[in-house]
């Protein structure tokens, strides 16, 4: 049985497809430890206040954590200001009944961190037609409207809008009579497809003295952020051996769209290891030529690489390696990709 079945939901394809979230539970799966789900325990749960979530279709007995959204809260919500005098905490607070009561012609956000856009969600007040709700954004110095009429009603007060960009973008507009009635936007900011895939690594450190799953590459899909301790480090984080040109490589279960990467380093110490570091994109069967980004080069805590245009082949595996090609360890806490399965739209919740 799929989720659209778990969870009632109904396929509906749009003229441009995005990604959906869908999962097979069959009855002997098997039992999942807390903050996970699935037939294979393989995704994570995202419910407020760290609440469990149902083991079989990762329902959240309360709402989804304020940075996720969408069926079994899987989506990231993209984080935003609002521009002007609009009351923005209506729109981020996480909750959809408290709404706008103001006569407003139009409401303008700013990305926290620019994206191409995939498909937006529209909460209301009340029933509205969604046809009247505009929705424009600007990239690149331009400002581009939607395609309208382009979305799925979820239900009398929630719509769900496609509109595709091949650049990332830094505002969005929303405009129309839905403005008036408005309670929540939700920019998706994709799906974490990384996590739990196989990885593999060009070495393994080990110390006898340390758990034996320690350093593994798994540990950069494990969807776990290190603390500011050696000890957490050693738990959630890869490790190699010193090396030129040490590597690491995630592998897909299934061919997906990527929209951006975000890379957690090392808190307790060592965040010069990552320096240089460059992350390569590789279609199927090398039917595409890959694509490769490169770090600047200054020490962070977190990496988020953003490719502009969106990459524009299906993507098969990512390699991160080390950039200096000098006898270093290639050390990673978390890789988060963002992005999706191919060709399918997401439906109604």
């Amino acid at each position: 049985m799929c989720l659209f079945d778990v969870l009632g939901l109904t396929p509906l394809v749009l003229a441009y497809t995005v990604t959906v979230f869908s999962i097979s539970v069959s009855s002997g799966q098997t039992s999942c430890s807390k903050g996970w789900f699935g037939p294979t325990c393989q995704y994570q749960c995202h419910c407020a206040g760290s609440a469990p979530c149902d083991k079989h279709n990762g329902s959240c007995s309360s709402d989804c954590h304020q940075d996720w959204f969408g069926p079994a809260c899987q989506y990231a919500r993209m984080g935003f200001t609002v521009n002007g005098n609009f009351n923005s905490s209506l729109l981020t607070d996480n909750t959809d009944t408290t709404c706008n009561r103001e006569n407003l012609r139009s409401v303008t956000v700013t990305l926290d961190t620019p994206i191409p856009l995939t498909w937006l969600r529209v909460v209301v007040s009340d029933a509205v037609d969604f046809n009247t709700v505009k929705i424009s954004y600007r990239s690149k110095s331009s400002h581009t409207q939607c395609p309208e009429s382009n979305f799925v009603e979820i239900n009398k007060v929630t719509a769900d809008f496609s509109c595709p960009t091949e650049y990332p973008v830094t505002n969005v507009t929303l405009s129309g009579l839905g403005n008036s009635l408005l309670c929540s936007l939700y920019i998706n900011a994709g799906r974490n497809v990384a996590l739990k895939q196989p990885a593999k690594q060009s070495s393994l450190y080990k110390d006898k003295k340390i758990n034996k799953d320690a350093f593994v590459a798994q540990n950069a899909v494990d969807g776990q952020i290190p603390k500011n301790s050696k000890s957490s480090s050693q738990l959630t984080c890869t490790h190699t051996i010193s090396g030129k040109r040490s590597w690491w490589q995630v592998n897909f279960t299934n061919h997906v769209e990527i929209t951006r990467f975000v890379i957690e380093n090392r808190r307790d110490c060592c965040q010069w290891r990552l320096n240089n570091f460059s992350l390569t994109v590789f279609p199927p069967n090398g039917s595409n030529t890959s694509q490769t980004f490169r770090d600047p080069g200054k020490n962070q805590t977190r990496y988020t690489i953003v490719p502009s245009p969106r990459i524009s082949f299906p993507v098969k595996h990512v390699n991160i390696t080390e950039g200096f090609n000098r006898e270093r360890i290639l050390t990673l806490c978390e890789v988060f990709i963002f992005g999706g399965k191919l060709n399918v739209f997401l439906t109604r919740l």
